[in-house]
């Protein structure tokens, strides 16, 4: 984790700021976060920031990081072969989202050439590509809740020498100040988030006002096609999946310019919306 992020960085619990202790100098690779004003503590494990700890975990949040953690090790694949199925290129359909992001640089970007940009469940890492060498994208960072999917992204993200930041988090309580990005999107999760509610509110209080937020997540059709192909998706609602509606509903009537449309086919919707300027 790069030293400027704490920057960015707040409590969870009360967005309060975060002052390192026992930290090395250069990138952080260890040494804890605490808030003084909760007197919390938030260890940094090979680089990456813990805000939450499975044994906190509880609902269908516990049920899906435990899934993801098993299924990390096979999720780029089984991305591959998602797209091919459904007859597009990943590349296409990813942009299908990543695309409609509007990163707008402010005055505190560290390059001057773009904005900043929040995935929320990042996963792997499999929309960075698109991210990193945007000109109007100066930093990326990602959190998800799932440790098993972020240390596969870690080992990604160093390989290809990308400074992006991660951070292992639950979407319904963000570890960042408000107003931090110009952009922030999440792609596949909130479907199945114990609160939905909390963390597009979350998505809004992080953004910067003018930004577009994106939420895409399986859609009804898509669920379906995971219940066939995805060990322990099914099993995870013991057979009493709720069908899926698009959160439309939740975001607040305050926000401009918000539109549902599918992706991928029909695969996903794609809900997004503007932060009032």
């Amino acid at each position: 984790m790069k030293r400027n992020s704490l920057d960015l960085l707040a409590c969870p619990a009360c967005h309060a700021p975060l002052t390192l202790h026992d930290g090395t100098a250069g990138p952080l690779e260890s040494g804890r976060l605490r808030c003084e004003r909760c007197q919390k503590d938030y260890p940094i494990e090979q680089g990456i920031p813990h805000f939450v700890q499975p044994e906190q975990l509880t609902g269908l949040n516990r049920r899906f990081a435990r899934m993801y953690d098993w299924f990390s090790w096979g999720y780029r694949l089984f991305s591959k072969i998602a797209f091919a199925y459904i007859g597009m290129s990943e590349e296409t359909g990813r942009r299908e989202i990543t695309d409609r992001l509007e990163p707008r640089g402010s005055p505190g970007s560290s390059t001057g050439r773009g904005g900043r940009v929040l995935e929320i469940s990042i996963g792997p890492g499999v929309n960075l590509p698109y991210l990193v060498n945007r000109p109007d994208v100066s930093e990326v960072y990602g959190l998800d809740i799932s440790l098993g999917q972020l240390r596969h992204c870690l080992s990604y993200v160093r390989k290809k020498g990308w400074g992006v930041d991660l951070f292992l988090g639950n979407g319904e309580q963000l570890p960042f100040r408000d107003a931090s990005f110009e952009g922030v999107f999440h792609v596949g999760g909130i479907n199945f988030f114990n609160d939905k509610k909390a963390a597009i509110d979350e998505m809004i209080r992080v953004a910067r006002p003018g930004t577009r937020i994106l939420i895409a997540d399986e859609s009804e059709k898509g669920a379906r096609g995971y219940e066939k192909f995805i060990p322990g998706f099914k099993k995870s609602f013991s057979g009493q999946r709720a069908a899926i509606v698009a959160p439309v509903d939740l975001v607040p009537k305050t926000m401009l310019e918000t539109r549902l449309f599918d992706v991928w086919k029909g695969w996903l919707y794609c809900l997004e919306f503007r932060k009032p300027a």
